[in-house]
Order: C-alpha cells, then sequence, then structure tokens
C-alpha cells in the first residue's frame, strides 16, 4: 500500500547538541529529521545528517507526494552530500577507505550513501588505499615511525595489513630499524638505573626488530655513557 505525504517538516538538532560535539574518533555527530504527515493521519519520520537537512530544505519536493517518492528524492540529496564531504575530505589530506567511511557514519549518512560515496570516489581515483597507504608508511618512517607504530596506525585507520601490495617486505628490513634505533637512542638520555631494560622497552616501543636487534645500539650507548662517566 502506498502513502502520501502531505506536511514535511525538518526539525535541527539543539544547537547547544550540535556545539557538544567533539571531533574525537568515536563521537557522533547530531543529526537532522524530517517529521512527514502521511494521508490516513500516519507519520513517519526520516533521520539526515545536517548538512543533508540544509540542502533538503533549498530543493523541497513539491507536495503532495508519494511516500516512495519522497524518501528517494531525499536519498538522492544525502548520496550528492556524501560524495560532496567525501571530496571536501580528501581536499585537506588523503584518507584510506575505512577512515572515510567511519566519518560519514559518525555525522548520520546511511550505508547506501556510504557506499555510493566511496565508490565513486574510488572511480575517480580522489580515494586510492594503496596511494594512501604507501604514502602514511613512507611519512612516518621519515618522523622516526617503526614498523609496530605505524602498524597500530594503519589498523586504527582500518586498513587491512595484508591487502598493502609488497607490505611488509617492500616498506621495512632489520637495517632500516638498527639505523632508526641508533636515531632514537641519539636523542635519549640514558637511565641512572635499570638502562639496559628501559631503552629495550623504549625501542620496542617505537620500532618493530627482533628481539636481538636493539642490542647493539644500546650497548653502544651504554657503553659512551660509562666512558663518559669515567672521564668526570
Amino acid at each position: 500500500m502506498s502513502y502520501t505525504v502531505t506536511e514535511a517538516t525538518v526539525v535541527f538538532p539543539d544547537k547547544k547538541a550540535a556545539s557538544s560535539f567533539s571531533s574525537g574518533y568515536a563521537s557522533k555527530k547530531p543529526c537532522a529529521h524530517i517529521d512527514c504527515e502521511l494521508e490516513g493521519g500516519f507519520e513517519r519520520s526520516i533521520w539526515i545528517p545536517v548538512r543533508v537537512a540544509r540542502l533538503y530544505v533549498k530543493n523541497r519536493p513539491d507536495l503532495p507526494c508519494d511516500w516512495d517518492n519522497f524518501r528517494e528524492a531525499v536519498q538522492l540529496i544525502e548520496r550528492k552530500c556524501a560524495l560532496t564531504m567525501v571530496t571536501e575530505m580528501l581536499s585537506r589530506r588523503d584518507h584510506a577507505t575505512g577512515e572515510v567511511r567511519d566519518k560519514l557514519a559518525r555525522y548520520g549518512f546511511h550505508q547506501p550513501a556510504i557506499d555510493f560515496a566511496v565508490e565513486r570516489a574510488t572511480e575517480y581515483r580522489f580515494l586510492d588505499e594503496s596511494r594512501f597507504c604507501s604514502y602514511f608508511i613512507e611519512e612516518r618512517k621519515r618522523r622516526g615511525w617503526g614498523q609496530r607504530k605505524i602498524e597500530t596506525e594503519l589498523k586504527r585507520r582500518h586498513v587491512v595489513l595484508d591487502d598493502i601490495p609488497g607490505y611488509p617486505e617492500d616498506y621495512f628490513a632489520v637495517e632500516d630499524d638498527l639505523t632508526r634505533a641508533s636515531a632514537l637512542l641519539a636523542k635519549r638520555r640514558v637511565p641512572e638505573t635499570r638502562g639496559f631494560e628501559k631503552l629495550v622497552r623504549f625501542l620496542m616501543g617505537n620500532i618493530s626488530v627482533l628481539p636481538q636487534a636493539p642490542v647493539f645500539p644500546i650497548k653502544q650507548l651504554l657503553g659512551m655513557s660509562q666512558e663518559r662517566s669515567m672521564s668526570e
């Protein structure tokens, strides 16, 4: 049975609720909703992101309108807004696909709109998982990050490590970690007690190396520290 929409009222979230939205990774932005009055005294509501509601206000479908056609019109606006938002995100910096999906969901976009936006952005090469991962890994390596720390951050962005072409062989080698370990230790103050243990723990939290790999630069640093103490 088909229903006819006779009235549709947009209700935006309370300004206090919207202003209290946190940009934190797991927080969700308050949504707007369209309250619809149907023939026969029925009522239905459609929950949508605020930016979708704003665009809907500027492009209201003519009423009365069949419910299915009304809902399809709102979904079309939502897909358009989702793609626009993805384009804006990627214009500021590259993103992982899972990261884009997360952000859209937090703003209240429904799964079909998210799928549409991600598929279109991937098709247009705005969104490229391999490109993002390659740049992200190399840029973090330049900052001194090690494999373990990089992998933790990639997983937080919902990147599947096995899907990265050539990973990890093309990106990491034990020799790289030894060089990075030496660079990190050069900036590290030698602890007065249990120095070896603390420095190993420090390195293993920042780089991914074989258990014996950090031994050489650590012993070298501790030896230099001891020599300085004896000469003073």
